[in-house]
């Protein structure tokens, strides 16, 4: 394209609220476009010497320009995502590349979709692996009869041919470069539990010297091996097979593929959390408790208390309810691990097992198809739980929509 097109998009950029008033990004931008259109994309340490004067730049030994690179990227999808949300041409600087591209809107959006399902959660492989050789090991050994297999809570689960995904529920990191410092620190930041989230922090914490990039990693927490060593073992004594997936990049369009296993700590759920928005003991994200009403009609949260590595009192939840294609979706969680430890412990204990279908039969008469519980557990170090069910409902389709 001629160069006068080229610089018809890039001053509409630069004047752009969604792009900031920062003249270095605003020169760096123009030199980028410059290059590109001479034919001559710039290295690195050209970059360096003509923007920011470093004529000793050592980019095995600096992050500078790539972190510019990189905040200059989010410049350009911020402008793309508002003020120019309906241009039909997109400036994009490849990653790898320092190069700016002029491309057409469409071919823009089949690019994102693309690499949207780039196999990249190393925590994902590890899952997987670990399923595999669980399975492996429990078929080289004589099936014997389960005892969830009289139960009524597991039917549904193992005798449907739908198809079946367990989530786990990760914790998501994300990088802070320091370009003053040449450092980069790797954080878990609580309140940060998706893409989403990291998007407004990274918007709301901007710097000219600070910048923010997700990590292309996530973390497990311990307990995450034992949850998945214990399905599978259930699993496969049934013939039932499944897939397991990571939450933090968890794909919505999947909501339609089959019937969901979700385990982990409730802030961590992704989508899934709204769905506790719908019970009768919603999660707040902020406060980090469980929202409860007693029969005394009190309204409280419940928040975890004591040391989680001693004495400590968690709360937790399990939840069957209605999907949107015919399928079921299981809920087990925790605001600690110990909760989603014990929700979990509810289905594959056989005592716990007995205990929660025998408080259904009293309460209703029978095993209710959708159901929600709500329960308080202690214990010591994660091992020694002493578990107590608080309230125990029943769900329909009409109760996961609010008036």
């Amino acid at each position: 394209m001629e160069q006068p097109n080229y610089n018809k998009f890039l001053e509409k950029i630069i004047s752009s609220k969604s792009f900031g008033k920062s003249s270095t990004y605003a020169n760096l931008l123009r030199y980028l476009v410059d290059s590109t259109l001479n034919k001559n994309v710039p290295k690195e340490t050209t970059i360096a010497s003509e923007i920011f004067g470093r004529t000793d730049f050592d980019p095995s030994q600096n992050t500078l320009v790539r972190v510019y690179v990189y905040n200059l990227r989010k410049k350009l999808e911020a402008f793309y995502k508002n003020e120019g949300k309906d241009e039909k041409k997109v400036l994009k600087i490849p990653k790898g590349s320092y190069e700016v591209l002029l491309i057409d809107r469409k071919s823009e959006n089949k690019l994102q979709k693309e690499n949207k399902f780039k196999p990249i959660l190393i925590s994902v492989i590890s899952l997987l692996l670990i399923s595999v050789f669980l399975n492996l090991l429990q078929l080289k050994s004589n099936k014997h009869s389960s005892p969830v297999q009289e139960s009524k809570l597991w039917n549904g689960l193992l005798s449907k041919e739908q198809a079946l995904t367990v989530a786990i529920g990760d914790l998501f990191i994300y990088e802070e470069i320091d370009t003053i410092s040449n450092s980069i620190k790797t954080i878990r930041n609580a309140t940060v539990n998706s893409l989403s989230e990291f998007e407004s922090l990274t918007t709301e914490n901007e710097s000219n010297h600070i910048a923010y990039q997700p990590s292309e990693y996530t973390f497990l927490i311990y307990n995450s091996a034992l949850w998945i060593k214990d399905l599978t073992n259930i699993f496969t004594e049934n013939d039932k097979n499944f897939t397991v997936r990571n939450m933090a990049r968890f794909n919505p369009k999947a909501l339609q593929d089959g019937d969901f296993v979700v385990l982990g700590m409730i802030k961590t759920f992704g989508l899934f959390r709204d769905y506790t928005e719908t019970t009768a003991f919603p999660y707040n994200t902020e406060l980090d408790a469980i929202i409860y009403t007693d029969k005394d009609g009190q309204t409280k949260p419940l928040r975890p208390f004591g040391d989680p590595n001693e004495y400590h009192t968690d709360y937790g939840i399990i939840m069957k309810i209605p999907g949107s294609n015919s399928n079921d979706i299981y809920l087990f969680g925790g605001i600690w691990d110990t909760g989603a430890s014990q929700s979990l412990k509810y289905f594959t204990d056989e005592n716990l097992l007995t205990e929660l279908e025998k408080q259904m039969q009293s309460k209703f008469g029978n095993i209710p198809e959708y159901y929600e519980v709500l329960f308080e557990v202690k214990g010591i170090d994660r091992m020694e739980l002493n578990p107590t069910i608080l309230e125990i409902n029943t769900k329909t389709a009409g109760d996961l929509f609010k008036n």
